[in-house]
């Protein structure tokens, strides 16, 4: 057969390249590693199938095939081709020219990070079933011309925009679909990588922890034995995520800390930065990391501001407005859900549930108690699970009992809305046993978090484990005990400025005061409350404040004797 191009044919039959009525002269090996890149040049050719198929049963070095490329291209470029082979970077060879008949375009790259690219960009302009039309095509016509490879990474691009639309049992089947494409070509390492990073996403939503540190663990391992750093980040993230899910805190933070490292290194691909900045930006949020979680956000606005990102700025900006409910500017907060909303739900349509959960959980802090229930009802009418903000929800509108009996059941159900907060889960069900008269079942958990001190290692968690000891000295008649740590838990308050805990512990302790027949320095507590409810933005705990305040005052009437309060 005689394969012929604009300047040049290869003849097989006489093992020939000429060009220009001249024969160029190649090696054997070299003539026959020429004639199989031609025979598939509607591919990419991996490595080893070039070193398998050129050089059958004999073990060569990488560097030998280098060679023998080297000095193919060397012969092509004497005969007026010298772009004739491409290196794909950890892929292979493709040989890329025109054939005789005038074909323009014989070589069309298969760039999946570009199509990576190009994919994220619809899909945050709301255009992901545009982008999933696309992605179906591509699939298609690389399985027709036989590239697995290609169509596998093509399928991975479909099961992660699947996945963002909640569309599990969809991303599950082309998730299986790139596995079995993937089978046929044991070399695609990076794309096994990418393949292994989805099943974690999937086992991650599935709550399979165990399954999905497997997969993040064969991602990162993959992205070291390729050399992709966007890869080997996203998959120390996962490994981060499943650590922490799995209660493993000092191996997920460790994980979390690398992935950082990793960014700051550079080399990572824009899309895969932005994921790695909202993956440790959400474990903060998480651990109630809040100083943390700050940073992080702020570091990434830079960041985006300066590339042009494309990441999850949506879901970062709904970070921030986390953060902000905290600091106790709520009216920024929800300023930030506002500005979001719209372009959060048209790129990501599960993310209209953390939308709703999010603005429950400003309403809490705002002392709107109706309006955040009817929020965290949306929120699962979206599939977010929000047990918990809910069990909180009781706990400050007075109902410890029915907090602590709630916790308590999404605690040993291990329920996601406490799965990624164990140790705020385990303080607050202290806090609401000791409100409800059950200091055995406060205790407990307090033994809980001291067994495992890296489950509130950070200031925020520590302080409600201060909270929760004040209130166990509370419950068990230990008044002035009870005070000091509600003095040091107010102290912690300033230091994070934190206003509206800060607040809070303030109104708790006017109370305490007052049932102690303090009242000149109850009263300045409930001054000093209501100042920072009212600073905040917050009238409607103000109200609160001072109706637990008069309740309080009727339960301990001036010269009644001191008695344990659990609320």
């Amino acid at each position: 057969m005689i394969h012929h191009f604009p300047n040049f044919e290869i003849d097989e039959a006489q093992r020939e390249l000429r060009a220009g009525g001249r024969v160029l002269r190649l090696q054997p090996r070299i003539f026959d590693l020429l004639v199989y890149l031609v025979r598939h040049r509607d591919r990419v050719v991996p490595k080893d199938e070039l070193l398998d198929s050129v050089w059958p049963g004999v073990i060569v070095a990488d560097g030998s095939l280098q060679r023998a490329v080297s000095l193919a291209r060397g012969a092509l470029a004497s005969a007026g081709a010298p772009d004739a082979i491409r290196t794909f970077a950890r892929h292979g060879y493709r040989f890329c020219a025109p054939s005789g008949e005038g074909d323009e375009d014989a070589c069309p790259e298969f760039d999946g990070d570009a199509l990576h690219r190009r994919v994220y960009e619809m899909h945050f302009a709301g255009q992901s079933r545009e982008a999933l039309d696309e992605l179906e095509k591509v699939v298609a016509g690389q399985r027709a011309k036989g590239d697995h490879r290609a169509a596998a990474w093509a399928c991975m691009l479909i099961g992660q925009l699947r996945l963002e639309r909640r569309e599990l049992a969809l991303a599950r089947g082309w998730h299986r679909h790139a596995a079995r494409l993937l089978e046929e070509s044991p070399a695609a390492v990076r794309e096994q990588g990418y393949a292994d990073l989805l099943g974690f996403r999937l086992a991650f939503f599935e709550n399979e922890m165990t399954r999905a540190l497997d997969a993040a663990e064969r991602a990162r391992a993959a992205g070291v034995a390729c050399g992709d750093s966007s890869l080997e980040g996203l998959g120390l993230i996962g490994v981060g995520e499943a650590n922490l899910m799995l209660g493993r805190t000092r191996q997920g933070l460790d994980a979390l800390d690398e992935a950082g490292a990793a960014v700051v290194a550079g080399g990572m691909s824009t899309w895969a930065t932005g994921l790695v900045y909202c993956g440790v930006i959400y474990c903060c949020m998480n651990r109630s990391d809040w100083n943390r979680a700050s940073q992080w956000t702020d570091q990434f606005d830079r960041w985006g501001r300066d590339k042009g990102a494309v990441g999850y700025p949506g879901l970062c900006r709904l970070h921030r407005a986390q953060v902000l409910t905290i600091r106790g500017e709520l009216g920024q907060a929800m300023d930030e859900i506002n500005a979001v909303r719209e372009s959060l739900v048209r790129s990501s349509p599960w993310a209209e549930g953390e939308v709703w959960r999010v603005t429950g959980d400003i309403h809490t802090a705002s002392g709107d108690f109706e309006q955040a229930r009817i929020c965290y009802q949306q929120a699962a009418a979206f599939g977010i699970e929000s047990g918990f903000e809910v069990a909180l929800l009781k706990l400050l509108d007075g109902d410890a009992s029915g907090a602590a009996i709630e916790m308590r059941r999404l605690i040993d159900a291990e329920l996601w809305s406490c799965q990624t907060k164990r140790g705020q889960a385990w303080a607050q069900y202290a806090i609401a046993s000791a409100q409800a008269g059950d200091p055995a079942s406060a205790r407990f958990a307090l033994e809980k978090l001291a067994d495992d001190p890296e489950l509130v290692s950070t200031p925020a968690l520590q302080l409600l484990v201060l909270t929760a000891r004040a209130e166990l000295e509370l419950a068990e008649g230990r008044m002035a005990a009870a005070v000091s740590l509600f003095r040091s838990a107010l102290a912690s308050c300033l230091e994070l400025d934190a206003p509206l805990p800060a607040a809070h512990t303030r109104c708790r302790l006017a109370r305490v005061l007052t049932g102690m027949n303090q009242d000149s320095l109850a009263k300045s507590e409930l001054k000093a409350a209501k100042d920072g409810f009212r600073k905040a933005g917050a009238p409607m705990a103000i109200e609160r404040c001072e109706r637990l305040f008069r309740k309080a005052k009727r339960d301990c009437p001036p010269g009644s004797p001191v008695q344990p309060m659990h609320l």
